[in-house]
């Protein structure tokens, strides 16, 4: 059974009294029993005087020796004579006490004597081994104490120690800790996650942290001064031995802002992983792109980063880092929960009612949380590689490795890498929304015969690259913005007007026909008549596709349209549209007649 050591065991080793062996065993016990280790230094303390006195009159360790094998007889009173009287009174408060003591631990060998007599026969039974700190009885034990120079009266103090009960957890937990020294020391993070839930300012983080507790009672302070932590999220969990630590409750001590106190029941002593988890705000990241064309403009390298921005007030080292899309509902902004002097409120401070009773209130927003939290704890990340994974209405990104974020740092990490992606160079010419610029494109799908379609694509800034050369120099083409891209969605990306790619149109003939008037001979319908001719110039070296959209203002039309070499759609109920590939350094036009039906005269066209 594990046991402290006794006062005699210590007064022993102070005044090296015990044996070699014993001396060395009760060393080794003091330098792994901080509780000893402090009985120690208060009989140290206790006998301060008696050291003073015995380095003064520098009396030897036999008479100590002497003295103490006369504990337990009859104190004799007698006069020691000294030769000089200057140490008279010096040597004589020395014996004394030296008497006394040896008087005491004589009387607590009487005591131990009949106190092991009866537990003896049960000591026997039990038939241990010692080891470390656990001491047992037993014959080899005997054999070895009597190898030391034990007595028998040793060997039977020792075997009352053994059977002595271990001293039972209090059933009433203690009110709070008496100092700082009985708080549990919160040790560095030995591993970290943050969850980034970037759309409502949210980021779960889970800490593991090795703590050592105490068999019994435990407290384990918590701050989260300066930092945007939520208090009211605070969860703590053992990862081993489970069974037998209790996390009893969470305080907020009075007048002690910005921080809180676990209280733990511990039926075990030593070192123990514990996982914390909490809500904080402030952690942010935001998607970016880069694509490379060939210089065929037929296929596009596209790499994925996030820039990760810390800032919490907390230091993040060496965090894995997990980034969700999609949105999340929350009653409160955690941000605000941080900012908080109180966690749940000033102590005595009446709360203003509302519409919804404040329960209901608190039970929807830690629903909200638990089920946040719930969702991504059932997501376990595979370290040292990107994963992607889907959680209903959610996407979960994985950013490989681990990375250190300080507090108002930014930081920017590769999400995902794709080659040889099949793009088109595509050319728009729109009057109605761009004026009479063309716009260039390029454009792919999300799936896999395209070498993507393997996760959706956040929002972000993309920005287009091309090969000018074979030495693979780059040059700037433009760049856009993109929303959120499903799996097989297509991607089109803007990359603004094109200077080297023009589309005119003319208005090549305008007239009315086909009047209808009223019993007044007024005019309530009629036809406009309108040829266009549309010329449009490459200018560049790579061939190209241009689409034109055409606008009529009204549902009601026709078209003429004969051009074999352009093919034409009604794209919706107002707009028609073209589309033509020309060849490097070329120019092509083609010519289309429309007719749009007004007022009566639309009656005409629905039949």
């Amino acid at each position: 059974m594990k046991r402290h050591l006794t006062e005699r065991e210590l007064i022993e080793y102070q005044f090296k009294l015990a044996s070699d062996v014993r001396m060395k065993q009760t060393a080794e016990h003091l330098d792994r029993c901080a509780q000893c280790r402090e009985n120690l230094e208060r009989l140290a303390k206790k006998f301060a005087a008696l050291d003073l006195l015995r380095e003064g009159a520098k009396v030897s360790e036999d008479l100590i020796s002497q003295v103490m094998e006369q504990a337990g007889h009859p104190i004799r009173t007698g006069i020691v004579p000294f030769r000089k009287r200057a140490w008279i009174s010096a040597a004589a408060v020395l014996l004394v006490g030296l008497l006394l003591l040896a008087n005491h631990l004589g009387q607590e060998r009487t005591k131990q004597r009949e106190v092991t007599k009866e537990l003896l026969p049960v000591v026997e039974e039990m038939k241990l081994e010692e080891k470390g700190d656990y001491y047992v009885s037993g014959t080899e034990k005997e054999a070895a104490a009597v190898a030391e120079g034990q007595t028998e009266d040793r060997i039977i103090a020792d075997k009352a120690v053994i059977a002595m009960p271990e001293r039972a957890i209090p059933e009433q937990p203690p009110f709070a800790p008496a100092s700082a020294i009985e708080l549990v020391t919160l040790p560095r993070r030995d591993k970290v996650q943050l969850t980034i839930y970037n759309s409502a300012d949210l980021t779960l983080v889970r800490e593991r942290r090795n703590l050592t507790l105490k068999k019994g009672w435990n407290w384990l302070q918590f701050m989260w001064a300066n930092t945007l932590i939520d208090p009211t999220s605070l969860s703590l969990e053992p990862l081993a031995q489970a069974g037998k630590i209790d996390i009893q409750q969470l305080v907020f001590p009075a007048r002690l802002r910005e921080l809180g106190r676990w209280l733990i029941r511990s039926e075990l002593s030593g070192q123990v992983p514990f996982e914390i988890t909490y809500f904080t705000s402030g952690l942010s990241w935001r998607a970016f792109y880069m694509g490379t064309l060939s210089q065929d403009e037929k296929t596009m390298r596209l790499q994925g980063y996030v820039r990760v921005s810390n800032n919490s007030g907390e230091d993040y080292e060496q965090a894995q880092t997990r980034l969700i899309v999609g949105q999340v509902h929350l009653l409160d902004e955690i941000a605000e929960l941080a900012r908080r002097r109180y966690p749940y409120g000033r102590p005595g401070e009446l709360i203003p009612l509302t519409e919804q009773p404040l329960s209901e209130q608190v039970v929807d927003y830690q629903r909200d949380l638990d089920q946040i939290r719930g969702r991504l704890n059932e997501l376990i990340a595979k370290p040292k590689e990107i994963t992607k994974e889907g959680l209903s209405e959610y996407f979960l990104y994985t950013i490989e490795g681990t990375e250190t974020i300080p507090n108002e740092w930014g930081k920017r990490l590769l999400s995902f890498e794709a080659e040889d992606i099949t793009v088109e160079s595509l050319y728009k010419y729109d009057q109605q929304r761009w004026g009479d610029q063309t716009t260039r494109f390029v454009k792919c799908n999300n799936d896999q015969d395209h070498n993507l379609g393997q996760t959706p694509i956040p929002n972000g800034d993309v920005k287009i690259y091309s090969r000018a050369d074979s030495a693979g120099l780059l040059s700037y083409v433009g760049g856009t913005s993109i929303k959120y891209i499903p799996v097989n969605e297509e991607i089109e990306l803007n990359l603004g007007p094109a200077r080297l790619v023009k589309v005119e149109p003319t208005l090549m003939d305008f007239k009315t026909d086909n009047y209808v008037f009223n019993r007044r001979n007024n005019i309530t319908g009629w036809d406009e008549i309108r040829t266009w001719k549309i010329e449009i110039t490459n200018t560049r070296t790579l061939p190209i596709e241009v689409e034109i959209s055409r606008g009529f203002d009204t549902a009601y039309w026709t078209m003429q349209f004969y051009d074999k070499e352009v093919s034409y759609e009604k794209y919706d109920a107002t707009h028609a549209r073209f589309k033509v590939n020309l060849q490097p350094r070329s120019k092509y036009s083609f010519e289309y007649t429309v007719t749009t039906y007004h007022g009566t005269r639309e009656e005409t066209l629905s039949k």
